[in-house]
């Protein structure tokens, strides 16, 4: 996958997000080590949506090779990073941006689109409008993450990256909803997002 000038902002965003308390060696090991991994990755398309999440698994895998600690260690880091970070925050928005109805007509595209596997490791996606349960539904029935773990040999990895799911809702003022995951031998992940 070409690593882009969005992937390389992203790697040291995510530098700045997850490592205050890392020494400078680690920090450059993986850093070097998320350039790697994107460098060796399938191509998702650089304008995919979930780009950002692609860059925040190859972090995630950089991370638990660089810095010697568990993943359910590197996950604590990553998820209170991620927590406090003010420009995370900013970037992410709330949940009237997300669940703004204005954008349900390009999702509905976006999820279409999935269907066609252009990207070997991209999503394959299905929108579910609010149906009064919930706000805004997806199920995941491919998901990106858990490919690129599999492809760097360590999708055991994908379940942790999943749980921040809950955070990012959170910190969007959102409750999400979720019976079964990929990552954990599901045949889908299916989100359910609703305003708090």
């Amino acid at each position: 996958m070409k690593n882009n000038l969005t992937l390389q902002v992203l790697g040291t965003a995510f530098s700045h997000i997850t490592q205050n308390q890392a020494s400078s060696a680690v920090k450059k090991k993986t850093l070097t080590e998320y350039h790697q991994i994107l460098n060796n990755a399938k191509d998702i398309g650089k304008r995919n949506q979930l780009l950002s999440c692609y860059a925040i698994a190859a972090w995630f895998i950089a991370m638990n090779r660089s810095d010697g600690l568990s993943p359910q260690e590197n996950y604590e880091i990553m998820q209170k990073g991620f927590r406090h970070s003010r420009l995370f925050r900013l970037v992410m928005g709330d949940a009237d941006q997300y669940l703004d109805p204005k954008r349900i007509e390009k999702r509905k595209q976006w999820a279409q689109s999935t269907h066609l596997r252009t990207y070997e490791n991209d999503w394959v996606v299905n929108l579910l409008p609010g149906n009064g349960e919930y706000d805004l539904g997806f199920d995941y029935l491919e998901c990106g993450i858990c490919k690129l773990c599999r492809d760097e040999g360590c999708p055991e990895l994908a379940k942790y990256l999943c749980k921040l799911d809950y955070l990012f809702a959170d910190v969007m003022g959102m409750r999400l909803e979720r019976t079964t995951t990929l990552a954990e031998g599901g045949s889908k992940c299916d989100f359910r997002f609703s305003r708090k």
